[in-house]
Parts: structure tokens; sequence; C-alpha cells
């Protein structure tokens, strides 16, 4: 009912955005703010421009990390493209100045409409392909205002352009997809022939070069450098500490839910499953940004050997991954690549279907045998009382993980872009001719 209900919402609301398609695109002007953090800055160091977005909160958290390693030695900077600089020919903002498409994206994910949003994802693949003229002159106008030395993509959907543009002004463009699937990040691109250009990918596994493959991308264009996680996975942890830190008991095992960073009515419902459990366990309640469920799980009744800790938007979930023993989440890129750094037991949600782009982590976790996927909730207290009772079992997954040649993604990618903008330099290309028109500053 849940599925049929959803998709008659998509079919309403993509009704209504052809409507407006016939709308010219507001004449306004790019935002004149800077994109890069000033304090990173001095004229000797190279700029570096990320391009993110804000739907979901996987770019984000991707942007977030390359902040991490790379504002000390770079000039860097981010632009969200869809909401600031493609925001002129959003249709969602024509419908209601409100709110614009990610706003939307985020509204059915949160309500986990995933039929919804693979069929965004279906329309938008199109409407970009459809508006490229116009977009490509966005970018152009984005891109010679703010005179990167250096592109960087962490977004779905308009790569493509991204490619065409760096081409055209002589830039080098670095695409870091956010999920294994690469087929959003990669949508319109086949058989790339600009030198400058370089792919980002995260494991060397046969099901992710499979993807990669269908796009004809050269060899010589792709550097495996793990995953964009914090550095803080890489760095020694105080284990009682941190668990002193989120009032958890010592002698209990403890199970994570996190749902993405903008949290999930579903919280409630695998909390309340999990009460049910017959062993001693502490929760780990990651809301997000949903502070709004906060009272509504206190309501629920635990008996006194289930207890809980909940938890609000946190920089510190590499910490509470390192102090559970399962990971209950969504299957979203983020979350399951750092369970995988984590060597994290998980047991991905798959209740409501699963967003197109993220069926390849369930593959992979029954694949490599990293832990299981729950189908239907009332099972939830089942798969996670086998897991905690057969210790043998949990022991054997956290060695699976090894099966994965997980990089240090801060080293090799600051590595990668070091190399890539020597590589610039050497070639002579700092005077662009389609850059004289804007000389730097």
């Amino acid at each position: 009912m849940k599925r049929i209900f959803a998709t008659i919402i998509s079919i309403l609301f993509l009704s209504g955005i052809v409507f407006f398609y016939l709308m010219p695109p507001k004449k306004e002007t790019i935002e004149t703010e800077s994109p890069y953090l000033m304090h990173t800055c001095n004229k000797d160091k190279k700029k570096v421009l990320i391009f993110s977005s804000k739907g979901g909160g996987g770019h984000i958290s991707v942007m977030n990390a390359l902040h991490e390693y790379l504002d000390e030695e770079f000039c860097t900077g981010h632009s969200f493209i869809f909401s600031e600089v493609l925001s002129k020919i959003d249709p969602a903002q024509w419908v209601s100045n409100k709110s614009n498409g990610e706003d939307v994206y985020n509204f059915f994910l949160k309500k986990k409409w995933f039929q919804t949003i693979n069929m965004m994802y279906n329309f938008g693949s199109w409407y970009y392909v459809w508006r490229k003229n116009s977009i490509e002159r966005l970018l152009e106008e984005h891109i010679k205002k703010n005179k990167p030395d250096l592109i960087v993509s962490v977004i779905p959907l308009v790569n493509n352009m991204i490619l065409n543009v760096a081409k055209k002004l002589d830039i080098p463009f670095l695409l870091i997809p956010t999920d294994l699937d690469g087929t959003m990040a990669l949508n319109g691109i086949d058989n790339p022939d600009y030198e400058k250009f370089h792919l980002a990918l995260s494991y060397d596994i046969e099901k992710i070069r499979k993807i990669v493959d269908e796009h004809n991308i050269d060899e010589k264009y792709i550097t495996h450098v793990g995953f964009p996680v914090k550095n803080v996975f890489f760095k020694p942890a105080n284990i009682k500490a941190i668990k002193a830190d989120f009032n958890v008991p010592e002698d209990k095992p403890t199970i994570l839910l996190l749902m993405g960073a903008q949290g999930s009515q579903d919280l409630l419902k695998f909390t309340r499953e999990l009460t049910k459990l017959n062993m001693p366990v502490h929760l780990l309640i990651a809301i997000g940004r949903s502070e709004d469920l906060r009272p509504q799980l206190e309501k629920l009744p635990f008996p006194k050997h289930v207890t809980k800790t909940v938890i609000g938007f946190t920089n510190r979930m590499p910490d509470l991954m390192r102090i559970s023993d399962i990971f209950v989440t969504k299957s979203g890129g983020v979350s399951f690549n750092e369970g995988l750094y984590a060597h994290l037991p998980m047991i991905l949600d798959d209740t409501s279907g699963v967003l197109n782009w993220e069926k390849l982590n369930h593959t992979l976790v029954q694949d490599y045998n990293l832990g299981t996927i729950v189908k239907r909730y009332f099972r939830l207290p089942a798969i996670v009382t086998e897991l905690l009772s057969n210790k043998k079992k949990l022991e054997e997954i956290k060695k699976n993980f090894a099966q994965f040649t997980v990089k240090n993604p801060e080293q090799e990618i600051r590595l990668l872009i070091k190399q890539i903008l020597k590589s610039n330099e050497n070639r002579g290309t700092e005077s662009s001719p389609a850059l004289l028109t804007n000389e730097v500053d």
C-alpha cells in the first residue's frame, strides 16, 4: 500500500513539474560570495573547488572529509551545484520558491519513498540532458568567476557537463563518486578523451569495475583511493573513554542504529523491535537532525536489560562505530563504507525497498558475508540474537572485511591531487586561452 501511495504521489509531483518545463530560466546573476574558505587561502596555494550537493547526507559528508584532507595544503572551497549554481533551472523552485529539488529529495528520503526517488532520478537524468546547454553555460560562468586550478566533483547526474566545461577551459577535473555503484556519477559520460580527467574509485573489485566499464573509461583515467571517510578512522582511540562519553556499559554488547543524517521514523520501529530482545544490550540510537524523534523514543517502554543512548547530529560517528558490535543502518554509501572501514558487522535495512544505486551495497554485504539484510521489522530481534549468541560467527564476519583492500583516502587523494596539479604545471597550462578574459586576481 505504501509503495502504491508513493507511486501516485510521484506521478502527481512529476506531472506538476512537466507543466513548468516551458518556463524560461530566471535571468539572475550567479552568487557573488566566494566559495573558497579564506582561512585556507594565500597567493601561493592552488585553488581546489569542490562541487557538492545537499541531497541526502552523503555528498556533504564526503565534501567535509575532503576539506579535512586538503584545507592545510590548498585553497579549498565548495559550491552546492543544484541549489546554488543551477538553481535557475531547478523545476522544484519554479513550483515553489520555498523549496528546491534537494529539499524534495530529502523529504522523500526521510519518508523512505524509495520508488518515488528512483523515479526522480530517471526524470533528473533525462531533464539535465535536456537542459545541457543551459547547465554548461551556468557552470562555465561559475568556474570562470572562481578560477579553480582543479575541479573536484562528488555529485551525481551532471558530471558529463562539468567534464565538457573543464575540457573547454583546460582545467583538471577529478570525479569522486559517493556511491560504489557509479551509475549516477557517470551519467552521460562515455569514452572520455580529456587527458586532465581523473576518476577516483574506492575499491578495485569486479562488481564496481563492471559498472565503470559500461562507460568505456580508459584505465589511465582511473585511480583507486579508498572511500573518503573522516581521517579519525585512522587515528588511535581510547575505547573506554568513548564508552564513558556516551554512557555505554562495559558489560553489554552494543548495537548502533543509524538511518542517515536526515534521520527516519524507522528508527522508532527498529528500536521498538530491539526492546523485545531477551538478552542484555545497549542501543546507540543516532537520530541525526531529527530531534523530533527524541521525545518519541523516550516514551517507548524499555525493559531493564535493554539500555539506550539517544544521539543527535554528531561528528563522532567513527567513535560510535568503534564501540559497537553490530550496525543497523540504511544502505547509503557513506554509512556502508564507514561500516566497512570500522570492520563492523552490518544489518542493512531493506524493509521498504532500496534505492537503485544502493543495491550494490546489499550485494556486497551478502557476497562477502559482511552481515545480513533485514526485510521485515519483526525479524530484527532474531537476527541480532543469532549474531550476538554466536561469537564465532561474529568473529568470522569481522575477518571477512579483510577481503577489501581498504586504502587511506587522506593520503591517496592528497597524493593524487598533488600529481594532477604538478602534471598540469608541467604542461604549462596556467595561461589557458579560455581563461584569459578572467585573469587571476
